[in-house]
């Protein structure tokens, strides 16, 4: 078995299970956040599978220290990577306490465990304004080791033009 390649499986979480996750919501597979921890739950199952990464457990929920993040990826007994997932269906609304409460917990576990490589948030929202944070962003409110994915629902969020068969 080959060494395992972190980079590798950063990538894979902050661009491929993103496009997994929203490939699932325009096929309308995730309309809740639970169906978003589900789909994102198999996805990383399956990415393991196919690198025989046997010696790699995929957690939904795990206790960890007094905090339970969404997903905990385990390298044996030790946390190697926490994510977490928030989904806000309702048009033009997103609670910014409860993404900043999922941000501090992946930070937390990110400082109580050195094992831990890197946190990962995923947020699907609806809105006609853009809201990410850059990972320069991110390092200046002090979340180090953290990753910022957001999916918008209606518009593209690279050109803010308005998704084909939005309103369908």
């Amino acid at each position: 078995m080959n060494r395992f390649d972190y980079d590798r499986f950063n990538g894979f979480a902050r661009k491929s299970l993103d496009d997994f996750l929203f490939s699932d919501l325009w096929n309308h597979d995730i309309f809740n956040e639970s169906d978003m921890h589900s789909a994102a739950y198999y996805y990383i199952r399956e990415y393991f599978s196919k690198h025989d990464r046997d010696n790699i457990y995929v957690r939904c929920e795990p206790l960890l220290d007094g905090m339970k993040p969404d997903i905990v990826v385990y390298e044996g007994s030790k946390p190697l990577y926490v994510l977490e997932f928030k989904c806000f269906t309702k048009p033009d609304y997103i609670n910014e306490d409860a993404v900043y409460h999922d941000l501090d917990k992946l930070a937390n576990a990110v400082d109580k465990f050195t094992s831990i490589k890197w946190g990962f948030f995923h947020m699907i929202y609806d809105a006609d304004e853009p809201f990410t944070f850059s990972d320069s962003r991110l390092r200046r409110a002090g979340y180090s080791k953290i990753s910022f994915t957001s999916i918008n629902a209606r518009r593209q969020e690279e050109n803010s033009r308005r998704r084909v068969r939005y309103d369908e």
